[in-house]
């Protein structure tokens, strides 16, 4: 049984981890808001783009972009979007979890992420190249990826993109989602089945719908409006799903650092009742010795 000196020892390590748990909480909290805030702010912008996006699709006739090319091949990329830090519960787990069926030997990996570089290196599946986001992301970053996964497309590389990420539903509840990035589609049953990071609101029901408008004019031509229009579209829906991420990170780290900070104060009262009654029992050996000393010296 662990003596009086062992579990002060015990109470003084699970003090100084709860401190340090409880800071890690404080920071999380302050990175979640800016996060979260960041997540919302960016659902306006988007909504707009795939609005303005879905009706000039009606008006360009008969054209069609190279990045809507459906294919029916069996080459497929993941865009793997995780987190840089742990301490953040299942997030990452549960991302990981939605490539699971996949085959690794017809799927090639492009992640962004040092926990995801690290999950796909560790079973043993085809990374392609791994990117660094920041915190918060930024719109460079989002534009360079969706560059080199376009371009693998184009050049007839892989049939078919996802992206796999985790959608920030709240706080305490981050889902992990896989979305079609490519080909891209042009049909309003594509934006409608955007995922909601990418399409909170309805396009029918936006502020700033462009459904009014009857005619568009392509100036200089339809290929280079739609071409521009269409690149910064996949830059921004990427760039949300970024924001995503981030938020669900610095959300489910505080719940963690939280729920680490309420274990380690429920462990020190346990040890400390522990120390009290070891301290009393002692006390009280220690009395009955005096008074057994005492006793015989009288007789």
């Amino acid at each position: 049984m662990a003596n009086l000196h062992d579990i002060r020892q015990r109470i003084k390590a699970t003090r100084s981890m709860g401190k340090i748990t409880k800071a890690m909480q404080m920071v999380a909290i302050s990175k979640m808001k800016h996060a979260q805030q960041a997540a919302l702010d960016g659902i306006p912008y988007a909504d707009m783009l795939n609005d303005i996006l879905t009706q000039v699709t009606r008006h360009v006739g008969a054209y069609r972009h190279g990045l809507m090319e459906e294919r029916n091949g069996p080459r497929k990329l993941n865009i793997l979007v995780g987190t840089d830090r742990g301490l953040c519960g299942s997030l990452n787990t549960n991302i990981f979890r939605e490539v699971a069926g996949d085959d690794p030997r017809e799927t090639l990996y492009v992640t962004l992420g040092s926990k995801a570089a690290q999950f796909v290196r560790k079973t043993g599946r085809q990374l392609i190249v791994d990117f660094d986001y920041g915190d918060p992301p930024k719109l460079s970053q989002a534009r360079l990826v969706c560059r080199f996964v376009t371009q693998l497309f184009l050049d007839d590389e892989i049939d078919s993109a996802n992206i796999i990420f985790s959608n920030f539903v709240s706080t305490f509840k981050q889902m992990p989602l896989t979305w079609r990035f490519l080909p891209a589609g042009q049909s309003q049953e594509y934006f409608d089945l955007m995922p909601d990071p990418v399409k909170r609101t309805r396009i029918a029901d936006g502020e700033n719908s462009v459904q009014g408008i009857a005619e568009f004019d392509f100036e200089p031509d339809v290929h280079t409006v739609y071409e521009s229009l269409l690149l910064h579209t996949l830059d921004h829906q990427l760039l949300q799903i970024m924001r995503e991420v981030r938020a669900s990170e610095h959300s489910a780290r505080m719940v963690s650092m939280k729920q680490a900070s309420d274990n380690a104060k429920e462990m020190d009262e346990k040890l400390q009742l522990i120390h009290n009654n070891l301290r009393q029992a002692s006390i009280t050996a220690e009395l009955l010795e005096l008074g057994s000393a005492a006793g015989a010296e009288g007789s």
